[in-house]
């Protein structure tokens, strides 16, 4: 089939996760173009952005195969609606790839496709902020209908989207992130022993119950061995939270906080951690978990479907998140197991990059295909 490509397809990406640093969405994409930008690639990679990007992502965008970035300002939405379609038309660009889970209200001219990470405006409104939801209610419906293939970010955003838009089901494909090996930077820490979570200040995280939980459980039991290491930026709604945490008012309940560290940083935490926990109400993936089960590390982790979809009964152990005793308890007896028992298995090809970045090649050339075989039918009529 391959043999009916006459030139590399130029893929049009929404670049303006790039333009934040490395975040949830950022890193996503960063990871799987770092693999899909070869010269052996079957596309040509040209990205599009209303801010500038960030220059941890300036050695990606020198490669060979991006062969160009279009930086052109305007509002978010207004951005994506008017210029973002001219660009691509002027660019002359096969395949629109968005990667922020929008596409224009309006069906384009170029075929596109999306992620999807949730349906958030629908299984947890509560967790936006209300533009946020609002946009989301009002265009999602949009961007799904004009989408040529969807990808899902895990089975329980399939399901959500399946639920919301039965028609659609044809397609959607589950795409899971992977979690790469990082180069550890050393970094001090008060104590050796301790347990680990990170996540955006913000609502959905559910840190407070977290910190309840623990602070509960540090002054009923003032031997328990472990501190409490949080790691994040800041985020919306939890502004009385993040300025206790950068103050330093919870250290005295052995809970220490590590504002937005760096990758190296990061690995440090993950992989030096006794175990790792995530409390979130809800989310459409889970990321920071596949990172620390790659380091071999068990988890407690919020009773929700994605995170089922993920963590294993075997190893790991699940709480209701705003469950505050629960939560004190599932810590208690993790902290308490032998060392042997805080260690998993993982097979090496399990939640890799390039398993994701694959099946994203896959999935582009399927598509890719389809518009080929629709425009030879067009030329024939």
């Amino acid at each position: 089939m391959e043999s009916a490509i006459k030139w590399k397809p130029r893929i049009g990406i929404d670049a303006r996760p790039f333009s934040y640093g490395l975040t949830g969405n950022s890193r996503y994409l960063y990871e799987v173009l770092k693999i899909l930008v070869s010269d052996q690639s079957h596309f040509e990679f040209y990205l599009f952005s209303n801010k500038e990007i960030h220059p941890v992502f300036h050695e990606l965008l020198a490669r060979p195969g991006i062969k160009s970035t279009v930086i052109q300002k305007g509002m978010g939405f207004y951005w994506l609606n008017r210029i973002l379609p001219e660009l691509l038309e002027e660019k002359r660009i096969d395949l629109f790839w968005g990667t922020l889970q929008m596409l224009p209200v309006f069906k384009m001219k170029t075929p596109s496709v999306v992620n999807y990470h949730d349906l958030n405006f629908k299984s947890a409104p509560k967790t936006m902020t209300l533009a946020n939801y609002w946009q989301h209610r009002l265009f999602s419906g949009f961007s799904l209908k004009n989408a040529e293939k969807v990808f899902c970010l895990s089975q329980n955003t399939l399901n959500d989207i399946k639920n919301y838009q039965p028609n659609l089901e044809s397609k959607l494909v589950v795409v899971y992130p992977g979690a790469a090996k990082i180069e550890v930077e050393e970094i001090p820490i008060e104590q050796k022993q301790f347990i680990f979570t990170i996540g955006t200040l913000e609502p959905r995280k559910n840190l407070t119950t977290l910190i309840a939980a623990f602070r509960e459980l540090k002054e009923e039991n003032p031997n328990f061995p472990y501190r409490l290491v949080l790691a994040g930026r800041l985020g919306w709604g939890q502004e009385e939270l993040s300025n206790a945490l950068r103050e330093g008012h919870y250290s005295q309940f052995g809970i220490d906080f590590i504002e937005n560290p760096e990758d190296g940083k990061l690995a440090y935490l993950l992989r030096n951690c006794a175990f790792f926990v995530f409390p979130s109400i809800h989310e459409g993936f889970g990321l920071p978990i596949i990172e620390a089960m790659r380091e071999g590390k068990t988890c407690i982790a919020s009773n929700i479907p994605v995170f089922r979809e993920i963590l294993e009964d075997k190893w790991d152990l699940f709480v209701d998140p705003l469950d505050i005793s629960g939560w004190k308890k599932a810590i208690l007896e993790m902290g308490t197991r032998p060392p042997e028992a805080l260690r998993r298995i993982l097979p090496n090809e399990k939640w890799t990059w390039e398993s994701t970045a694959k099946i994203l090649e896959n999935e582009l050339l399927t598509v890719w295909y389809k518009i080929l075989e629709k425009r030879k039918q067009e030329r024939v009529i």
